[in-house]
């Protein structure tokens, strides 16, 4: 059965894509990796640094006190609101004169102004953080191609979908790292975002292919994999745009602190709505048609090797010439197969 969109049978542009899109992301965390042995913009929570809690009882906001710590080239400081009155500052790692300074120049712009709290973070701690990051995404997977082994009966589900994860974390990563955006802690409720969101459209995707094939179709596996994508298509076309609206808005209405993680959040639902369809998919079907020339090439290999009177070869001139003593002549074409030609006889009666 053809279809009007054939979105499978153009899996090769859809890698090319993501190879597009991967790539230079890829290029920018080594970049920046070799001129500042930094491959992403780690925030506070990851480099250490400080963190100060102060009230101030007087009317202020997030640019005002952003434009005090720019005279002490911190303008990277992360800045957040609690209530109306508190505001949290974390910073670079400081020493004890340079906090002092940069409370006092608060206080010289804000005169009710209440240093509450002064908290200095290790870089130890965000290296342990980053660790346990990367030790808890490494197990979801494992988990994951577990769980889906068994649900689909099958490992091709399985490693597909953490392919098409793999290529989401990629294009999240490359992101931040193109865009030089700050990576701190709300980066890996980015990355579980993603994990979440790819994982769920596409086992959508497959739980479609299941059924389809459940149902006993001649219809070739390829066909039968683009027909289950249409289907699923505007279901998460649409499961999509309206979480991208929804962040869209947070990112241009929600403030300058927030804006780096509904940036991510954008990109992750993006990228997992699109490599569901474009890649896990494709991906199955690819593994489906490797298997199948394997499975041919040894069926090949075993007929070949077999003797010569299970191959059923051709009589000897004996048998050609009609000996009685060559043995009985072979079957008429057809016979043994399912609506084959041929009749015998059995016992002086002719059977159908």
């Amino acid at each position: 059965m053809q279809h009007a969109f054939n979105l499978i049978g153009l899996r090769r542009w859809w890698y090319a894509l993501s190879l597009a899109v991967i790539v230079p992301g890829l290029i920018a965390l080594y970049s920046h990796h070799v001129h500042d042995h930094h491959a992403l913009n780690w925030g506070v929570d990851f480099t250490g640094g400080n963190s100060l809690e102060l009230r101030i009882t007087q009317p202020f906001t997030v640019g005002d006190i952003r434009q005090v710590m720019e005279k002490f080239q911190l303008g990277d400081a992360i800045i957040q609101l609690s209530g109306d009155t508190e505001v949290f500052i974390r910073t670079r790692p400081l020493t004890q004169a340079q906090t002092n300074a940069v409370i006092d120049a608060v206080k010289a712009r804000f005169a009710a102004t209440t240093m509450l709290r002064i908290d200095t973070v290790g870089p130890e701690i965000g290296t342990e953080l980053r660790n346990i990051a990367i030790f808890g995404v490494a197990i979801g997977i494992v988990l994951q191609v577990i769980y889906i082994s068994f649900r689909f009966h099958s490992i091709r589900f399985a490693i597909a979908a953490d392919v098409a994860l793999l290529h989401d974390l990629l294009v999240v990563i490359g992101a931040f790292a193109l865009s030089q955006r700050e990576v701190n802690s709300s980066f890996l409720a980015v990355l579980l975002t993603v994990a979440g969101y790819s994982i769920n459209d596409t086992i959508v995707i497959f739980d479609r292919i299941r059924e389809n094939l459940g149902m006993r179709t001649r219809e070739p596996f390829e066909h039968l994999v683009n027909r289950s994508v249409l289907e699923a298509l505007v279901r998460s076309i649409n499961t999509a745009m309206t979480a991208v609206l929804a962040i869209s808005a947070v990112y241009v209405f929600g403030g300058e602190t927030i804006r780096d993680v509904a940036f991510g959040l954008v990109v992750s639902i993006v990228t997992g709505g699109y490599s569901s369809i474009f890649n896990a998919s494709p991906i199955l079907v690819d593994w489906y048609n490797w298997s199948e020339r394997r499975r041919k090439a040894r069926d090949a290999q075993a007929r070949s090797s077999a003797p010569a009177v299970e191959r059923g070869a051709a009589p000897g001139p004996a048998a050609a010439a009609g000996d009685p003593g060559a043995g009985p002549a072979p079957a008429p074409l057809g016979a043994g197969v399912p609506g084959g030609g041929g009749r015998r006889r059995r016992g002086g009666r002719r059977r159908r």
